[in-house]
């Protein structure tokens, strides 16, 4: 049985895909939501905004493309840690076995409401974070620069 804060979570979250232009099909469970920017998929192909029922979160991915090869991943690895330094809402993380990298951040609303103006805040805030870092980032991935973060 879903919690009531949970059903309300969800129904705000589709709200506000929807007035952000945002609006796209739920999964089947109706908990996620994928957003694809469309071509060129570059340096940003998709974002995922979710809820987990269970950890009572909202969970936001940007999902960047391409992949990373695998000679470029200590680099990419370096300029991520060096990015995630200075964060204080949210990460970039890579998965080293496929060159996956990502943004996650994620609000906990264990047991309260997730309100309107908390969830545009988290996904307005995750956006500029990534828009500050992408094309750094993406130039690293694609071997045309080094691990130098972007001075904010």
């Amino acid at each position: 049985m879903i919690k009531d804060n949970v059903s309300h979570a969800l129904e705000t979250l589709k709200r506000v895909l929807a007035e952000i232009d945002w609006a796209t099909g739920a999964d089947e469970k109706g908990t996620s939501y994928r957003v694809d920017f469309g071509p060129p998929h570059v340096p940003v192909s998709d974002v995922v905004v979710s809820i987990d029922p269970d950890a009572e979160c909202f969970l936001f991915l940007a999902n960047f493309a391409p992949s990373t090869r695998a000679e470029r991943r200590d680099e990419v690895a370096r300029y991520i840690t060096r990015a995630n330094w200075e964060l204080v809402l949210g990460n970039f993380e890579m998965n080293y076995d496929d060159g996956e990298v990502r943004f996650r951040s994620s609000v906990d609303f264990t047991g309260d409401e997730l309100k309107d103006t908390t969830l545009r805040r988290a996904i307005l805030t995750a956006m500029e974070i990534v828009e500050a870092h992408a094309e750094a980032l993406s130039a690293v991935i694609e071997g045309k620069a080094t691990n130098e973060p972007i001075d904010d």
